[in-house]
């Protein structure tokens, strides 16, 4: 809800408006981008024919850009003005959430200070009687010197009766200055508790500045106008569950979902979100490319920067799996989005509100939820590692892509670990790893490794490498496993490579990665299948080579 306060007579100087209106304008929806997003007011007030002027808080610091104001019909937005430190009491700007939590505050702080008066009684009482105690036990027999034994029984009775009243009223005391005490200190963690509700509510501080937008109206009436701004301070990013069920019919279940952050300095309380795969900071306009002059100098001297020009660098960079380091705790919702894709980006329509305050941590939301057949296989890098490990492929068969992020993976219901999925263009195949196997274990050997020269009088020099690797099936089943070795490959004529192995790979240059080969090795329960690879190189007399095997 807005409200519109009347404002004083200073501000009605300006003879080119009939009336100023001050607004209160709390976000009510958002686009959120990776990074970025575009925050949406809707200004509602009823203005009186002619030129106004519309006030509302504005944080020009966090925006980039001026704010862009769309208007109906029947109202023209003429010229807009940013008014910095406009309002020396913040509590103007105070939307009604704002004020009712303040007004919390202040009530907290009323009820403390009443118990700090009682509890300030209480000490005063307990030191009352203590000192009439006090007074009680210095009072001995000197004074009744001289008088009868039937006086001074009469008048030690009378102590010891005033002093047994002194002690219990004093205990009293003390027990009812406890009871205060209790109430005083829980009435602190309730102000404490509601000074912190206030701040997540992050109202303005200080002086607060203001946006003045010029509004003509053409007749009397209620209008809505909408500000948006575009802040940087915001963004979103993928996160994945991924869950891999084994078997003949093998699936893949992924659960997608957005952590979102925002740190614009106020609060999102009840806005409609909508999710945004587009980059609005990304580079706008092509490169231009400058002159390539070529020249020469005398050697030793220092280049001429101002002959050569380097390309411009990007206007904007983003990194999509950025940290969550030292983020406090998520919270978790459940409802699922709907995505709408355009073409140039996908968007997600989020089916409820969303509350998330400033620098308040990130929150959690479902997005929804696949299920994809999968070939699921093992594979094994023995140069590396120690075991092979489960891998599961699957066609992503929606029509949007999944962008990169981090994800969970778990093996029939058990987690895993936490992995990153790249990016999964629509239609195209994944391979993900859902862990090791720790019944598939693999070792790596050298067996020689002879450097030196081959005979007496000789312009080459020569190594002879020897290596073998291994998959040993400590599984009750046959496992057919993807084994994956890089052989060595030279680009130069004068170093020349020669590799043989037993057996001979079943596929060469993997994914297109040179020397890459793949084995694939079907090994029985209790077996171990060996690979021998043998590398002999050649070089000219004088050079050095350099390669790890």
């Amino acid at each position: 809800m807005l409200r519109s306060l009347a404002l004083s007579a200073a501000l009605l100087s300006s003879a080119a408006y009939a009336e100023d209106f001050q607004l209160v304008a709390p976000v009510t929806s958002v686009t959120v981008y990776p990074q970025g997003a575009t925050v949406t007011r809707v200004i509602a007030v009823d203005l009186p024919q002619g030129k106004h002027r519309i006030l509302v808080p504005y944080q020009a610091g966090s925006s980039d850009g001026p704010p862009r104001v769309n208007a109906p019909d029947g109202f023209a937005i003429g010229a807009m003005e940013v008014l910095n430190d406009f309002l020396s009491d913040p509590k103007a700007a105070y939307s009604p959430e704002q004020t009712a939590a303040s007004e919390r505050v202040e009530a907290a702080k009323d009820a403390l200070q009443a118990l700090e008066d009682v509890v300030v009684r209480g000490q005063a009482a307990v030191e009352a009687q203590g000192a009439k105690n006090a007074y009680l036990r210095s009072l001995t027999g000197a004074s009744l010197t001289g008088a009868d034994a039937e006086a001074m029984r009469a008048a030690s009775d009378m102590v010891a009766d005033e002093l047994a009243k002194a002690w219990t009223e004093q205990y009293a005391a003390s027990v009812a200055l406890r009871d205060d005490e209790k109430a005083r200190d829980e009435a602190k963690k309730s102000l404490a508790q509601a000074e912190l509700d206030l701040r997540r509510l992050s109202p303005p501080t200080g002086s607060v500045t203001i946006l003045a937008l010029s509004v003509e109206a053409a007749n009397a009436g209620p209008v809505n106008l909408t500000l948006n701004t575009l802040n940087y301070n915001a963004g979103w990013r993928a996160d994945y569950d991924l869950n891999l069920t084994r078997g003949d019919d093998a699936r893949v279940a992924m659960e997608r979902k957005v952590v979102m952050y925002q740190s614009t300095g106020e609060l999102w309380s009840d806005v409609d979100l909508v999710l945004s795969t587009a980059n609005p900071f990304a580079q706008v306009n092509p490169t231009e490319p400058y002159p390539s002059q070529a020249f020469i100098q005398a050697k030793g001297k220092a280049g001429l920067s101002s002959v050569v020009r380097s390309a411009p660098q990007a206007e904007y960079s983003l990194d999509l799996a950025r940290a969550d380091e030292g983020a406090p705790e998520p919270v978790l919702a459940a409802p699922r989005a709907q995505a709408v894709i355009d073409g140039l980006s996908v968007t997600y329509e989020y089916p409820e509100p969303v509350s998330l305050a400033t620098g308040g941590g990130e929150l959690i939301l479902a997005l929804d939820d696949f299920t994809f057949d999968a070939r699921e296989f093992n594979r094994a890098a023995p140069r590396f590692d120690k075991t092979a490990f489960l891998m599961a492929e699957f066609t992503n068969s929606t029509q949007e892509p999944f962008l990169p992020g981090q994800m969970s993976v778990s093996r029939d219901g058990v987690f895993v670990g936490r992995s990153a999925l790249p990016l999964i263009p629509a239609g195209d195949k994944a391979e993900v790893s859902f862990g090791t196997l720790e019944g598939l274990r693999l070792e790596y050997k050298l067996l020689d490794n002879d450097t030196g020269d081959r005979g007496f009088l000789t312009s080459s020099s020569t190594r002879m490498q020897q290596m073998e690797f291994s998959v040993e099936n400590l599984l009750a089943t046959t496992e057919e496993v993807q084994t994956i070795f890089a052989l060595p490959y030279a680009e130069q004529e004068d170093l020349s490579i020669t590799t043989s192995s037993r057996p001979s790979p079943d596929e060469s240059d993997f994914e297109q990665k040179r020397g890459v080969s793949v084995w694939n090795l079907e090994v029985g329960p209790g077996e171990k299948k060996t690979v021998r690879v043998n590398v002999e190189m050649d070089w000219p007399e004088g050079q050095q080579l350099f390669w790890q095997p």
